[in-house]
């Protein structure tokens, strides 16, 4: 089995399918379930909800984006989910893009990798019950003490690239990569000395409609920072020159076939999808799976096959 299922966000599928994905990872017992944030739910909110209607899988809230909450508001999201899930609960962080903190949010996106690691050492004195005191560049906080109490502190940094992986190994738990090969999951874990974990897209036996939903997914990021970099190094390099040049996201979309997708993704019959998971973990990673959903409600048949291995 998957060390963990993520519950996705897919494009024009119902907010409430997350729930789904979640109930049905929980009941096929797997281990971890992770909640990130896009155009949907707010995350913490999201965990709330799964936390009240689970009971073992330990819950991972994130990447959220270090740009969008300070360290006091995620240390205090993170203890809260713990508290009212009656499980230790852990966070995830990450850069995100300029299309996110900077369009959206009118927050300015520079100097990631010192902001991630300023926060995970805001955040850890927070969860530790201690009173802040600190004056950093990006981040201050003085005599917050939580009411919470002391709260155990995982965090997981997503990474790009070399600079950033080897700032997640120094500060994280855990590393976490998403949309890569495992070739690259390979070279991740050499360079770092904490776990790695991956998000890998996985559908069992998908309809079209599955393969379009993975399809026009991947064209979102094709001219992401670091997303672009990471593609165009697992052999979709023609897709991001095209995505650079200003090609729309549907017209990308109808580029990719599966040969595009054989290094970064796992669909397939199920004894494939199995075989391309066990790359990701013979290459040292925690594999978790983001389930295809369009013709699969609530991921069920690929959770469900895959919870069999």
């Amino acid at each position: 089995m998957p060390a963990g299922a993520v519950l996705p966000f897919w494009l024009d599928r119902p907010p409430g399918e997350a729930l789904d994905v979640a109930a049905n990872a929980a009941q096929l017992g797997y281990p971890e379930i992770w909640i990130g944030e896009m155009l949907h739910f707010d995350a913490f909110a999201l965990a709330g909800a799964v936390a009240a209607s689970t009971e073992r899988a330990t819950i991972t809230v994130g990447p959220l984006a270090v740009d969008l909450r300070d360290p006091v508001a995620l240390a205090t999201g993170v203890a809260s989910i713990a508290l009212l899930g009656g499980r230790p609960a852990r966070l995830a962080l990450g850069a995100s893009s300029p299309a996110v903190v900077q369009v959206w949010h009118g927050r300015p996106w520079t100097g990631q990798a010192t902001k991630i690691e300023e926060a995970v050492v805001l955040i850890r004195s927070v969860l530790a019950g201690e009173r802040t005191s600190h004056d950093g560049p990006h981040f201050q906080s003085d005599g917050f003490r939580s009411a919470l109490g002391r709260q155990s502190a995982h965090i997981t940094v997503a990474a790009f690239g070399p600079r950033m992986t080897e700032m997640a190994g120094r500060c994280g738990d855990r590393v976490v990569l998403n949309l890569v090969s495992a070739s690259q999951v390979a070279a991740a874990a050499r360079s770092v000395q904490v776990p790695v974990a991956v998000w890998v897209v996985a559908g069992v036996d998908p309809t079209d409609e599955g393969f379009h939903q993975i399809r026009r997914q991947i064209a979102l990021y094709l001219d992401a920072p670091g997303y672009a970099t990471a593609l165009a190094a697992a052999g979709l390099g023609e897709l991001v020159e095209a995505a650079r040049r200003g090609t729309r996201v549907s017209d990308l979309a109808s580029l990719i076939t599966p040969f595009h997708l054989e290094s970064v993704v796992a669909i397939g019959s199920k004894q494939e999808v199995i075989e391309r998971l066990g790359r990701y973990q013979e290459a040292g990673a925690e594999v978790m799976v983001v389930p295809v959903t369009a013709g699969d409600p609530g991921g069920m048949r690929t959770l469900t096959a895959l919870a069999d291995v």
